[in-house]
Formats: C-alpha cells, sequence, structure tokens
C-alpha cells in the first residue's frame, strides 16, 4: 500500500488506454502541472499550472493485458514480479494479515504488520482489494531499481480501477515495498496513470 493506493478508486476509464499496445522498452508519463495531487512535488518546479512535465523509463504496455487469477496461500510463489502481484492481490482479497506482511520486504514487515494490527485499516484494505472485481497486469516500469506492475481491476458495471505495485527483489523472491511512498518521479508515473499520459 503507499499513500496513492486509495486514489485509485476515482481513476474511471482512464486506465483502459494502459491495454492499447506495447510500445517497446520504453514508456512516456506525461501529465499536466495541475493534475498532480502534491504541487510541492520538485519536478513541478519553475512551471506554471498548464505545463506538462514527462519523464521516460524503461517499461512496456501489455497488449492484451495479463489476467491475474487469485490464487489460495499455499499456492503463494514469489519467483518472479507477476506472481508475486498474484499474491498481493489474493492475500488482501483474502483479509489474510499474515500473508500480507509476508508479501512485505522483510524490513518493512514490523511496519506493515503495526499499520494492519488497526482493524479500520484491515477492513478498508480488504474491501478495496475485494471490490476490484476481474484484474489483470496492464503494464510494468523500472524505477530506481524496483519493478513497478500495473495492475487494472475492472468491476462489475465496467468501472476500473488502478493499482500500482512496487516490487523489490530480494533472497527470497519479489516482494512489495513502500519505497517509493513518497517518491516525486512515482507521483507522476501515478498521475499519468490515471490521466491516460502515458505512451
Amino acid at each position: 500500500m503507499t499513500k496513492f493506493l486509495f486514489l485509485a478508486a476515482a481513476a474511471g476509464c482512464a486506465i483502459l488506454q494502459l491495454a492499447c499496445g506495447t510500445r517497446g522498452d520504453r514508456l512516456t508519463f506525461r501529465v499536466k502541472v495541475s493534475d498532480v495531487q502534491h504541487q510541492a512535488n520538485s519536478l513541478l518546479k519553475n512551471k506554471q499550472p498548464d505545463d506538462y512535465v514527462e519523464i521516460t523509463l524503461p517499461g512496456k504496455l501489455l497488449n492484451p493485458a495479463t489476467p491475474v487469477n487469485l490464487i489460495s496461500r499455499s499456492q503463494a510463489d514469489w519467483s518472479t514480479p507477476e506472481h508475486a502481484a498474484a499474491s498481493i492481490l489474493s492475500a488482501n482479497a483474502a483479509g489474510d494479515p499474515s500473508w500480507m506482511i509476508e508479501n512485505y520486504v522483510p524490513s518493512e514487515r514490523e511496519a506493515v504488520s503495526k499499520r494492519l494490527s488497526d482493524p479500520d485499516v484491515l477492513r478498508t484494505t480488504v474491501s478495496y482489494y475485494q471490490d476490484l472485481g476481474r484484474t489483470s497486469m496492464t503494464g510494468s516500469a523500472e524505477l530506481r531499481g524496483f519493478t513497478l506492475i500495473f495492475i487494472q481491476g475492472l468491476d462489475e458495471d465496467g468501472d476500473a480501477t488502478l493499482l500500482a505495485l512496487v516490487l523489490s527483489k530480494t533472497p527470497t523472491g519479489w516482494r512489495q515495498t513502500d519505497a517509493l511512498a513518497h517518491d516525486d518521479t512515482f507521483e507522476i508515473i501515478w498521475t499519468a496513470l490515471h490521466t491516460g499520459g502515458v505512451r
């Protein structure tokens, strides 16, 4: 989970543009300054509200998007980013705190455990993931040594929600991390995903 997680519910259909096609091995994220939530973001320095910010990173969009099926805890496997994503989505939807914690890098597990010990936080998190509907991986990117996995959820009403999982490769496989929770570049990526500014 990141500070941006619950904003995903307002994503709307803009995320559907992610599935338009693979554009090679680099992605450009373009956002209007006024669309960025935190105007203190260092990448907005000396820019006006109608200006744009662009960043280009190694990455790709998937066409078609790859379905992410929920699994049981006994099936959890962190050998690839895709498998880690399935474990994260499944643990959160199942509401299994110990599994949710296990999905994180070891150095963050204590903090995650404290966060999930709050019944309201746990309930809100589980509800969010259960409401995603059918999930699929729509793309990925690399930032500061981390792998970002873009997930789209499509509920029964056809409403789309996006989340970006941040993964780190560890000796025990790919694990979730909050390391980019306050990263300015990550915020630009997040905003671009929700405003259709990815190419």
